[in-house]
């Protein structure tokens, strides 16, 4: 009814959860809404409410269970809808990709494990790397317990923020804005996580060139010192060097960079 679908537009508007972001996709699809007025309050880990409406996993504001998401007033269930995840097109080569530069990847999900479970086997990942049924302190355990002072996290919402906080490097969708904003050290684009391996391939294009620069660099003073001690450099000689050794080192890193502009 139209009460329930302001609620269910209030809550799940600014929300940046795949599932709020697939239930407002359909909700706008069915024509405009005047969304319920007040502030919406999030628990980490099982949903969001406003006022005497709810979202969230069953059992959380209702006295369900199972896998459904609910939509409850007061605790009285008004929708119960289910999600089935896919995974992106590119992501089973992303992670293979990754794992060839040897960077194994593992899930650490708030979901059911069984679900948690399936996404791996789409993924080609061994059952030990996704862990389901973590809660936001379970998730930060675990990265404490495996290496958290190497570890790049990709998180996307508030029950990421502490495992946030071990992570050496930390990650999230541009369009995430919260309490993972301040966090992060780094946003990304796009769908999927393409653009992880990228920042290694450009970091690779890098450091070849900064070893580049420093060789470049040790043989020109090398041969200019040894000129200069042995008496043989003109200070006309001198003064041409210095701006073309200038403009050789920026050849230099802009030759080795050219792969990095694609």
């Amino acid at each position: 009814d139209p009460a329930a679908r302001a609620a269910l537009y209030a809550l799940v508007r600014d929300n940046p959860h795949p599932i709020s972001q697939c239930l407002l996709e359909n909700l706008l699809a069915q024509g405009t809404i005047e969304p319920l007025v007040g502030e919406v309050q999030e628990a980490v880990g099982f949903g969001v409410e406003l006022g005497a409406w709810s979202l969230g996993r069953a059992g959380w504001r209702d006295a369900g269970e199972g896998d459904s998401t609910v939509l409850a007033r007061d605790g009285e269930v008004i929708a119960r809808f289910r999600f089935a995840d896919t995974v992106r097109s590119n992501a089973q080569a992303e992670i293979a990709a990754l794992g060839v530069r040897g960077f194994p990847t593992y899930i650490l999900s708030g979901d059911r494990a069984e679900k948690v479970a399936a996404l791996a086997v789409e993924l080609d990942l061994p059952p030990a790397h996704a862990l389901g049924a973590l809660s936001p302190q379970d998730k930060a355990a675990w990265l404490e317990a495996h290496g958290a002072g190497d570890a790049l996290m990709l998180g996307d919402g508030a029950n990421d923020s502490l495992a946030f906080d071990r992570a050496l490097c930390r990650g999230t969708p541009v369009i995430h804005r919260g309490v993972l904003e301040r966090k992060a050290d780094f946003y990304y684009l796009g769908r999927g996580i393409g653009g992880v391996r990228a920042l290694f391939e450009v970091d690779a294009i890098r450091r070849r060139t900064q070893t580049t620069v420093l060789i470049f660099s040790l043989v020109y003073n090398s041969l200019a010192v040894g000129l200069a001690v042995a008496g043989r450099m003109n200070p006309l000689v001198a003064a041409a060097l210095m701006p073309i050794n200038s403009l050789l080192t920026l050849a230099l890193v802009t030759g080795g960079m050219r792969h990095a502009y694609r």
